[in-house]
Formats: C-alpha cells, structure tokens, sequence
C-alpha cells in the first residue's frame, strides 16, 4: 500500500475520504493553523475504515509502520463516521491492536475517544458526529444548517417517502438529506450570472465553497470537537 507522507510531515490524520479531507483543511483555515502546517491528511477511499472497510484500514496501519518515515511521526488521528448499529470506537481499538499482532513496531491504542494513547507516535480517534450518536460528518453540517428554511422542505421530501412506504437506506440518508438541502439552496438563483457556478456542486466538500456558506457558521458549538482534535493533533 502507498502511503505518502512528505519530508517534513510529523503528524498524520487518516480520514475517510475526500469530504472528510476537505473538511479538515476548511476548519484549519479558519483556526489559521495552516501556516507551517505539519500535517499530512490520508484518505482511505473506497471502504473506509469502518464496517467492510475493516481489512482495508488494518492492512494499512501494518504498512504504515513499515514506511520509512513513521519514526519521524510525533501524532496520529484516526477519524471515522460513527455509522449505524455499531461501536465505531471499539472497532478501530480492535483493528489497532489487530494490526500491532506480532508487528514489532506498535501503535498505542487509546482508551477513550479525543484522548490521545502515548507512544511513539502518540494516537487518538474522533468519532463523527459523536461516538454517543449515530451518523457520519453530514449530520454535523446538517445541525449547523438546520435553522434555514429550506430543511422544512427537506423533511417534508423525505416524510413523503415514508409515507408512501418508499425505501429509504438509513446508511445513506444523511449523505441524501444534504444533497436535497444543496438544491434547494441552489435552485432559486434567477440566472447563470446570479447562479455562479453554486448549481454545478452537490456533495460536502463542495459545501465550504458555496455563496451561502458564512465564515460564522464555523463557529457553531457543532464544530467543538473536531476543533478540540485537531488542536490536539497539532499542539507542540
């Protein structure tokens, strides 16, 4: 497995994929911690690593402390969507301590989640939108948009599914429920020039670019953890 982890790079975060990835970088930003940025962001696309993504996340920890570099590493944040029906916490202890079986160089596996294991490198886990709450890092965005009115059309789109014994993959809803959110918002612009280019975006790593996003939505109590993480993450 390639992993990148470029010459002055002491601290890692693995993510889920790109929207996990971008999320982070739009968050820096606005802490203005991005100078001098030691962090590299890894993405484990495809199954994440959670759920069937379990192999794919343990066989990459195995490779991880093979590469050339982890002894320069200082920090290692494992983030991952709580997900439905499971412990998503226990699951990256158990694929921590899975891949440190037999491998001489080991990984610390932290005891509680934001709270950072010793070692070298020190690690810690941030559960997406809570380790006490089911989703992925769409419900967080969709609590710091959920004043605006067009999450009453949402609910009223989505009611009308059930209602109508339409299935509805609880797994995907939350991914569903922001994508509605974004053309409603998009919809009314009146032409191309007022439009901009906000109608060609649908997913959540576009959210951050789009004329609707206010830099004070950033400082929603939403963001609280994820705040707390990466100042662990960083901190000297």
């Amino acid at each position: 497995m390639n992993i990148r982890i470029p010459e002055g790079k002491s601290r890692l975060m693995v993510v889920e994929g790109k929207e996990d990835q971008e999320f982070f970088i739009q968050l820096a930003k606005h802490m203005n911690v991005l100078e001098g940025w030691p962090l590299q962001i890894v993405q484990l696309e495809g199954k994440g690593i959670g759920g069937k993504g379990k192999g794919k996340f343990h066989d990459f920890l195995r490779s991880l402390t093979k590469h050339p570099r982890f002894g320069r590493l200082t920090d290692i944040g494992i983030v991952r969507d709580a997900d439905f029906e499971t412990n998503a916490f226990q699951s990256v202890q158990d694929t921590i301590r899975s891949a440190n079986n037999k491998n001489p160089r080991q990984l610390p596996v932290p005891q509680q989640v934001m709270e950072f294991a010793f070692g070298t490198p020190n690690t810690g886990v941030l559960i997406l939108p809570s380790s006490e709450r089911e989703g992925m890092l769409e419900d967080l965005i969709l609590d710091v948009l959920a004043d605006d009115p067009v999450h009453l059309c949402v609910d009223t789109f989505f009611k009308c599914l059930q209602e109508r014994d339409l299935p509805i993959s609880q797994e995907r809803l939350p991914k569903a429920r922001l994508r509605t959110y974004i053309t409603g918002k998009n919809i009314g612009f009146l032409d191309e020039e007022d439009r901009g280019s906000d109608s060609d975006r649908q997913y959540l790593s576009d959210v951050f670019c789009m004329s609707w996003w206010q830099p004070e939505f950033w400082n929603h109590h939403t963001f609280n953890a994820p705040k707390a993480f990466l100042t662990q993450l960083l901190a000297d």
